[in-house]
C-alpha cells in the first residue's frame, strides 16, 4: 500500500492536470485558427489583433503593456487612457510600487484588464532560496491585490532566474530547485481556490528554467522570456514548439534589447520621445504566431500609438523602409549592447 501511495511532488505536480488538460492538443489548435467571438474580447477594438494566451483562454492584445516606464500617478494616466483607446487589454507589472501605481492611474478603466504581476524582488534561484516561504508567496500576492484595489488577478508570475541585484553568480542562474517550485505551485493553488489568481506563470532570463517548468509542472499556463525583434526559432528543439505542444501562452519581454535597438536614434523606452522604426520591428515579431503577446516598455503615449501601428498593419508585407530598420537596429544590437545586457545574445534562437 504505501509503495504505491503518491509522493508529495508528484500530488503537488498532478493537483492541477484537470485544469490544465481541459484545453486538449486539437481544441488549442482550432482555438488559434478559427475567428475568436469579439463579444468574449475584452476592451476589443477592431484594429487591434487579439491572440489565445495558451490554454487560459483570454485573449489578449498582441501588442500590449509592460512596466518599468513612468514614475507618477500623472504621467501613467494618460498612457493607460490611450491604451484603453488603441485596444490594449493586458498590462504586465513587477514590483509593487510599480503595480499600486498603475492600479492609481486606471481610473476607472480597471475592467478593460487582464493583469499579470511578479512578485519582485523575490527570485526562484538558488542563491534566494533561503528567503522564500509560503508565507512570503502569500503575502506577494495579498500585497498586489491591494495595490489594483481588486480581489481577484488574472496571471501570477514569479521571476525566475534573471541578471540584477541579487544574481551575482552566473552558474546560479540555471538553477531553480524542485522544492522551490513545488512551494510555488502549494501557493498558487490555494490562491485560486481562494479566487484570488486565475492562472500560474514564470518569467526568466534562461531557456532552461522554462524547459523544467513546462515538462514537469502542468500547473503553468504562460510564460514570459526576451523575445527580441532579431530572434528566430530554434530548427528543431525549440522552446516555441515545447510551449505550443504544452499549449502554454507565451509573452514577449525585451523586444528592444533594452533599448540598444535604438542607439543612433532614440532610445524608445527611456525618453518620451518616438522612434519610428519600433513599429517596423514589432511588425516583424508578430510573423512568429507562438507568441501570444509583446510588451515593450513605454513613457508615453506617443510610443503606444507607434507600436500598436505593428498590428494595426500586421496584415501589410514588410517594406524597404521596414527592412531598412530592421538592418540598422540589428547593426545597433552587436555594435551597443551594453555589458551588463550582453546574456541577450543567448536569447537570438529559442
Amino acid at each position: 500500500m504505501s509503495q504505491n501511495k503518491p509522493t508529495r511532488r508528484e500530488f503537488l505536480k498532478t493537483t492541477s492536470a484537470a485544469m490544465a488538460s481541459v484545453t486538449l492538443a486539437g481544441q488549442a489548435s482550432a482555438a488559434q485558427t478559427r475567428p475568436a467571438d469579439t463579444s468574449k474580447i475584452l476592451n476589443h477594438n477592431p484594429k487591434m489583433g487579439y491572440r489565445r494566451l495558451g490554454k487560459t483562454g483570454l485573449m489578449i492584445s498582441e501588442i500590449s503593456l509592460g512596466g518599468h516606464g513612468g514614475h507618477t500617478v500623472e504621467d501613467r494616466v494618460p498612457v493607460l487612457q490611450r491604451a484603453v483607446e488603441l485596444g490594449m487589454n493586458y498590462v504586465d507589472n513587477n514590483i509593487v510600487e510599480e503595480c499600486a501605481l498603475y492600479g492609481k492611474a486606471m481610473k476607472g478603466n480597471r475592467d478593460k484588464w487582464h493583469i499579470g504581476f511578479a512578485s519582485w524582488p523575490e527570485k526562484l534561484t538558488s542563491e534566494y532560496e533561503k528567503e522564500l516561504s509560503k508565507e512570503g508567496m502569500t503575502q506577494a500576492i495579498e500585497d498586489r491585490l491591494k495595490a489594483y484595489n481588486t480581489d481577484m488577478l488574472d496571471l501570477w508570475r514569479p521571476v525566475g532566474a534573471t541578471w540584477g541585484d541579487g544574481q551575482t553568480k552566473q552558474e546560479t542562474m540555471l538553477e531553480i530547485s524542485p522544492r522551490v517550485l513545488d512551494m510555488v505551485v502549494e501557493v498558487f493553488e490555494k490562491a485560486r481556490k481562494q479566487g484570488k489568481v486565475r492562472f500560474l506563470g514564470v518569467s526568466a532570463h534562461n531557456p532552461k528554467v522554462f524547459r523544467r517548468v513546462l515538462n514537469d509542472y502542468p500547473q503553468f499556463s504562460v510564460i514570459l522570456f526576451p523575445y527580441m525583434f532579431l530572434t528566430t526559432a530554434f530548427k528543431g528543439d525549440s522552446l516555441l514548439d515545447l510551449a505550443q505542444k504544452k499549449d502554454v501562452g507565451v509573452i514577449a519581454i525585451k523586444p528592444f534589447a533594452a533599448g540598444a535597438t535604438f542607439v543612433g536614434g532614440t532610445p524608445t523606452k527611456f525618453e518620451g520621445k518616438v522612434d519610428t522604426r519600433a513599429s517596423s520591428l514589432l511588425k516583424a515579431m508578430l510573423a512568429e504566431k507562438r507568441i501570444s503577446a509583446v510588451i515593450p516598455g513605454v513613457t508615453s503615449p506617443e510610443q503606444l500609438d507607434q507600436n500598436v501601428k505593428a498590428s494595426y498593419e500586421r496584415d501589410k508585407p514588410l517594406t524597404e523602409k521596414d527592412k531598412q530598420a530592421l538592418r540598422e537596429c540589428t547593426e545597433n544590437f552587436h555594435a551597443h549592447l551594453p555589458a551588463r545586457y550582453q546574456w541577450l545574445h543567448e536569447w537570438k534562437t529559442v
